[in-house]
């Protein structure tokens, strides 16, 4: 998800973030190390190839402090009587591994600077291809120097004559002074990894230059471990030849380096980091729980494959060497693997008996006894004197699709002197649509038209990190969870429900542990009564039966003959109903890394998307209701407002722009050969379906009717390259010259935007101010800046001026 990039580029830029880029440097050189070490152990320990005479397996115990001194480590050494001879290839394939960590971490730098990148005076494409091959750089020069170690070590020739003393002496000295060489050259990529990385935490920003620096440091680390994993068993030997004074710098560092070639030390480095990382998961955990501070999304997730990876590859090293030391016997071991099997039948038992699971269960509380009833509703609608009555839309999208709903509404709203809302019948969307649409009613029902102090707000919302809450739940407690007995519902709660409250806590300026109990009908009404009147709110989700699931806050007379194929969910069984947070939360459950939302009686909803991304849906079913009573509307005219924060539907109305501009019925593209299964599931994922059927479907009662309808689509500008077109169309243009129109095309729609986000002549080290933003739960500093100059597009500013004088005509 490009989620992640959004993070990288807030670890960059945030000096806040500087401390979890520094956990971010030490735990992919971590996770290097420890996943290029482990196979040898279990390869050794499990017997595979007949190596296990090779190895002589020892327990110690390398603490000598409580509680840690009960805790043995196994290691081995090797058996100098054993025939088995290692082969040089495995352990390249086994260290390519954490060159491989390192590849990819380079590769997401990559992609997260490229969308600024490639429309800057930036040779992006050249600079990519040399990095990709200077990746491969690293492995050969350790296999060069892995053969060059072999050849000087061996004691005979290929056809296994032995080598006479002469040679075996003079293969000596060449091997002291390698390693005299190899100990200076490991000093210096030492200091220089050192050197790097404190430019990276206190001087590296979004730039260009911040870009180099990045990729400088992360490449020096790849040669860190290369050096680190030719000399660490040959330390004692490298120290031996900096016998020099002047040399009395690299010794004392390759000193250090020797610390870890003892086994049992080596082990600890190992220990030390996964403690590190059970410390920042629980740490996350707590503050998630309680609210306070999180670190960055990137290093939680790092130390989630940290953690698990270590006890996974610990216990396979131990369960092997266990039967090779006959320890199956020991309490240790019934101990160990007793609960690793208690945990299987646990798992086992929840997924295959009939046992209620509550881990995302929502509350219920009593529904009120005084709603806003529909005839009340029509009533105040009636009294509107403006011609022109409004229903607004709006797409899901994540944070982005929050962020960038809040702020249209409110630069309308202050636009008009709040006449927009006043003349809406309705709000309606979908995920991060429908919060956004769900938050401003909080904030209206808190700061009604101050819309200046509506606005801070809506910027402290948008800086918070909801990612970290995310991950550090879906890969911790929450998974957790799903096995019985925690299945059932204890005062913790889930992921959602803690994002919900940080919302609630700063919409309403709290402090407070708990969602408050208020009623979904109840809190709207008091937003309606604020100022006398706030547009019905629709929330929309959807049942795994197929259905919809919609909460509407007002009192409908026949749910029914409004929304057809839907579930009241804002009237449960017993006079029950949700809480307003709570069922607000229900709408914005994104696949996998939002559960499905379980309402006590009525089963299972996810995320609206799933069903109608845009809210379109919820806004027509209401109108057809209206239109059915012809006297109801009284010739009023209706606009609808569909607020788009989506990069490809922006692709598409470019796409169709362009096609109209030029006269051009069919861009014709060599297509990109699809497998079945790939169709089907881009087809069924596809979010745009619905929507763009309800778009046209608008568009089209537009044409015919416009003294009745009128459509504005408010979308998020994008730059946009003819890659991100060729892309859209999953295809490659097969006219040359209509590839160089829409070149042309975008590049005069791409500096609009340019125009309003970056400022001429930036020097290289000059940081960018703006970013676009991501479907993410957490956007950088440089993207909510984006949000907020993009809103003086030429395209939105002409229709705001449309919207505004309609309202005031």
């Amino acid at each position: 998800m490009d989620q992640a990039f959004t993070m990288m580029v807030d670890l960059v830029e945030n000096q806040n973030s500087k401390f979890s880029l520094l956990l971010s440097f030490l735990f992919i050189n971590a996770l290097a190390i420890v996943l290029s070490h482990y196979p040898i152990y279990t390869y050794y320990a499990a017997n595979l190839n007949n190596s296990g005479d090779y190895t002589v397996w020892h327990k110690i115990l390398p603490f000598n402090f409580w509680p840690l001194k009960k805790f043995p480590a196994f290691i081995y050494t090797t058996n100098k009587q054993s025939t088995y001879q290692p082969d040089n290839w495995a352990n390249y394939l086994r260290y390519s591994i954490g060159i491989l960590i390192h590849g990819v971490w380079i590769h997401f730098i990559i992609n997260s600077f490229q969308p600024n990148l490639i429309f800057e005076n930036f040779p992006l494409p050249v600079v990519k291809t040399i990095i990709y091959l200077l990746l491969l750089v690293p492995l050969i020069a350790y296999i060069y120097v892995k053969e060059k170690f072999t050849f000087y070590q061996r004691t005979t020739e290929k056809d296994g004559t032995p080598l006479t003393k002469e040679t075996l002496e003079k293969n000596a000295k060449k091997l002291k002074v390698y390693y005299k060489r190899l100990g200076i050259g490991y000093f210096f990529v030492g200091f220089i990894c050192l050197l790097l990385l404190i430019i990276t935490i206190f001087i590296a920003n979004f730039s260009p230059g911040g870009f180099v620096i990045m990729l400088l440091t992360s490449y020096a680390f790849m040669f860190n471990y290369v050096f680190f994993r030719i000399l660490r068993t040959s330390s004692s030997k490298v120290k031996a030849t900096l016998e020099s004074p002047l040399l009395l710098p690299i010794s004392l560092f390759i000193g250090i380096i020797r610390y870890f070639e003892k086994s049992e030390n080596y082990l600890s480095l190992f220990n030390f980091n996964f403690i590190v990382s059970i410390v920042i998961l629980v740490y996350s955990t707590i503050a998630s729980i309680k609210g306070w501070g999180l670190t960055n999304g990137i290093p939680i997730l790092l130390a989630f494959f940290y953690f698990y990876y270590f006890i996974i590859a610990s216990l396979g090293k131990y369960f092997f060497v266990a039967k090779k030391l006959n320890l199956s016997a020991t309490r240790r071991y019934k101990i160990i693997f007793g609960v690793f099997a208690l945990l299987i039948v646990l798992v086992i038992l929840s997924r295959v008996t009939n046992i209620e699971t509550r881990t995302h269960e929502l509350d219920l509380v009593e529904n009120t006894k005084f709603p806003v009833n529909e005839l009340q509703f029509w009533d105040s609608i009636q009294k509107k004197q403006n011609p022109t009555l409004f229903f607004i839309a709006s797409h899901g999208g994540g944070l982005k699709a929050n962020v960038w709903t809040l702020n249209v509404v409110n630069t309308l709203q202050k636009e008009t002197q709040g006449k927009l809302l006043d003349n809406t019948l309705a709000l309606s969307g979908a995920s991060g649509g429908s919060l956004g649409l769900a938050l401003y009613t909080g904030l209206y029902r808190e700061d009604g038209l101050n819309f200046d102090k509506i606005q801070q707000k809506i910027d402290t919302l948008s800086r918070q990190n909801y990612t970290s809450i995310d991950l550090t739940f879906t890969f911790g407690v929450d998974s957790y969870r799903k096995i019985w007995p925690f299945n059932q519902k204890f005062r913790l709660r889930d992921r959602p429900y803690y994002a919900m409250r940080k919302y609630q806590n700063h919409i309403e300026d709290q402090t407070s542990n708990i969602l408050y109990d208020t009623s979904f009908r109840d809190y709207w009404k008091q937003a309606f009564q604020k100022t006398g009147y706030f547009p019905s709110l629709i929330m929309n989700t959807a049942s795994t039966k197929g259905s919809r699931g919609i909460l509407w806050s007002v009192k409908p007379n026949d749910f029914n003959a409004i929304f057809p194929f839907a579930e009241n969910l804002a009237e449960l069984n017993g006079e029950k109903t949700l809480p307003f947070y709570q069922a607000v939360s229900t709408t914005n459950r994104f696949p996998v890394f939002s559960p499905a939302a379980k309402i006590p009686g009525y089963g299972h909803y996810i995320d609206a998307g799933a069903i109608d991304n845009s809210g379109l849906l919820g806004c027509l079913d209401l109108h057809n209701y209206l239109l059915r009573n012809a006297t109801f509307l009284n010739e009023k005219k209706i606009a609808y407002i569909e607020i788009i924060n989506s990069k490809s539907l922006y692709i598409n109305y470019l796409v169709e722009k362009f096609k109209k501009e030029n006269g051009i019925e069919h861009i014709t593209k060599n297509e990109v050969e699809t497998d079945n299964i790939v169709a089907d599931l881009q087809t069924g994922l596809n979010l745009d379906k619905i929507p763009g059927y309800l778009s046209d479907y608008l568009a089209n009662w537009e044409t015919s009717q416009p003294d009745k309808i009128q459509y504005f689509q408010l979308f998020m500008p994008h730059k946009v390259s003819v890659s991100d077109v060729e892309g859209y169309l999953n295809g490659e243009i097969a006219d040359e010259s209509v590839k160089e129109k829409l070149s042309h095309f975008l590049a005069a729609e791409n500096n609009e935007i340019l125009t309003l986000t970056e400022k001429p002549d930036k020097t290289f080290f000059e940081p960018w101010e703006f970013y676009e933003p991501t479907l993410s739960r957490h956007l950088s500093k440089s993207s909510l800046a984006y949000v907020k100059a993009i809103l003086e597009h030429p395209m939105l500013r002409k229709q705001f001026a449309e919207i505004t004088a309609l309202i005031n005509p």
